[in-house]
């Protein structure tokens, strides 16, 4: 009996024994619950934490994205308003000069039409000033058709008027009106220096220009007829006026290489003791001026 209450007793205390044995499994599998549960609630926080990082990084991300963008497309609207607005004003500039322009050419056709219709006046007078009106049109700013009609009109009516100067240039030089032919040779002269016998009347002129001693004139239109003018009419009096014009002048040298060249060229006219008369005159003229 003893000896099996000693077993129960035995039996006891190792039930015992393991029931605190379990108690203190339990407190321990309790404990690493709770550490278990304290990880897990830090790593919850922290996977919260990170996809609210993620999130606001996204958010920052895509709002600056949208900023970038907006300030882009912003940029390319102020761009293109730019570019409108310089187009815009080349236009208008564009628009102002063609207007500009339109108003110059009409003005233009209306200067040439005018001084067009004057050119059958009366008068020479209202046609020279009507040929001077018509030398200032731009022809730039007419049409091609104009120019060439007031091209053909103005040169008939320029010749016209210079031929009528020439004719009374010669009639007031035969006249030994010289006043009146050095007035109307200059204006021939002026009207259409190309004629083709200005050459032969620059005599007339330079002749006439000696007697009003215009010798500057004189010089150049007896030297132009001596160098231009076709024949040898008038030449070796021309030899001595031009010779005449540049002693004149001061221009001691040019006088009596001129009167060498009409000695030489014309030595049986009858202006060529008067030729060698003039310079023997120069020459005793320098040699007293250098003594």
């Amino acid at each position: 009996m003893e000896k099996d209450l000693a077993e129960i007793r035995k039996e006891i205390i190792e039930a015992r024994n393991l029931v605190i044995k379990n108690d203190n499994l339990l407190k321990n599998l309790g404990n690493d619950l709770k550490v278990i549960g304290k990880k897990q609630e830090s790593f919850e926080r922290k996977q919260w934490i990170s996809s609210a990082a993620a999130y606001l990084a996204f958010a920052v991300l895509a709002a600056t994205v949208g900023i970038l963008g907006a300030q882009g497309y912003v940029a390319q609207a102020r761009s293109e308003i730019e570019r409108l607005t310089v187009e815009s004003k080349q236009a208008t500039e564009a628009a102002t000069a063609a207007k500009e322009e339109l108003a110059l050419a009409r003005e233009a056709s209306k200067v040439a039409l005018d001084a067009y219709l004057k050119l059958d006046a009366a008068s020479a007078e209202e046609r020279e000033k009507a040929a001077a009106a018509l030398a200032t049109v731009d022809r730039t700013r007419i049409s091609r058709l104009e120019a060439r009609a007031l091209e053909e009109r103005g040169r008939a009516i320029i010749q016209q008027l210079a031929d009528e100067k020439l004719a009374e240039g010669r009639t007031a030089f035969l006249r030994q009106n010289w006043k009146t032919s050095v007035a109307a040779l200059s204006k021939a002269r002026q009207l259409w220096d190309e004629h083709p016998q200005l050459d032969e009347y620059s005599f007339y002129l330079g002749a006439a220009a000696n007697e009003t001693r215009e010798y500057a004139l004189a010089a150049e239109s007896l030297q132009r007829f001596i160098d231009k003018a076709p024949g040898r009419k008038n030449k070796d009096y021309a030899h001595l006026l031009l010779a005449q014009a540049y002693e004149m002048l001061g221009k001691n040298d040019k006088a009596e290489e001129t009167l060498r060249q009409g000695m030489a060229n014309y030595s049986s006219s009858q202006f060529y003791n008067p030729m060698r008369s003039r310079l023997s005159r120069l020459r005793r003229a320098q040699r007293a001026a250098a003594e």
